[in-house]
């Protein structure tokens, strides 16, 4: 076997984006009020961001609960706080959020805030891998190509990549090139035939979904 450890892989990084997603139809306060709050943080007015989001949150919105774990574990506009991230990214992925589960994923991949655990960090991974996150996928590859919190699995490794790269994130492309050398071009053909399948079923229905805003340095 060439592929060992992780240093042969590159991994994705923290997700920063703050959402206002389609797919979630909010009543029209609601989203006028998500509004506010996104505009506020795009002009640096985190503290008038906080709390706009805060009651949203607690009320039970989910992409004001991610967008609120966002501020806390940056520090925007409020004492960076890495427990209570946690914890609005957990509410939030509960409910579905992709960008809220790929942080999670992060934070028990990294250690970040919680205990380490490559089985919390592949469930989580694999949840928003499943709703077409690029970022997700990404990751999800790697831990089957290492076997971190799952059975090594070189195949679905490269399947996983494949749709990551197929969106356009670079690394997974890279990856999925340290991937090819392993298998024969007829394992290629059929690893590509399932890949179309996956992205059928894990990307399609998930493409154009809304948008999302990264809040200002």
């Amino acid at each position: 076997m060439i592929v060992k450890g992780h240093a042969c892989f590159r991994r994705a990084i923290f997700f920063l984006a703050l959402l206002m997603l389609a797919c979630f139809v909010p009543g029209p306060a609601v989203a006028g009020k998500l509004d506010e709050g996104m505009l506020a943080a795009e002009q640096g007015d985190y503290k008038k961001a906080l709390r706009i989001f805060t009651p949203l949150a607690e009320a039970g919105d989910a992409e004001a609960q991610h967008n609120l774990a966002i501020l806390y574990r940056g520090g925007h506009g409020v004492a960076k706080d890495l427990d209570k991230s946690q914890q609005w990214f957990l509410r939030a992925a509960e409910q579905g959020i992709a960008a809220a589960q790929y942080n999670l994923g992060y934070m028990y991949d990294m250690g970040e805030g919680v205990e380490q655990s490559d089985r919390y960090a592949f469930l989580w991974y694999r949840k928003a891998a499943e709703q077409g996150h690029s970022l997700a996928q990404t990751n999800l590859g790697v831990m089957y190509a290492n076997g971190s919190g799952v059975a090594q699995d070189l195949k679905l490794a490269y399947v996983w990549f494949n749709l990551a790269a197929a969106q356009g994130y670079s690394p997974a492309f890279e990856n999925r090139q340290v991937l090819a050398e392993e298998f024969t071009e007829e394992e290629r053909e059929s690893l590509r035939a399932l890949s179309r399948e996956y992205f059928q079923k894990y990307v399609m229905p998930f493409q154009n979904q809304g948008m999302m805003r990264r809040p200002q340095r």
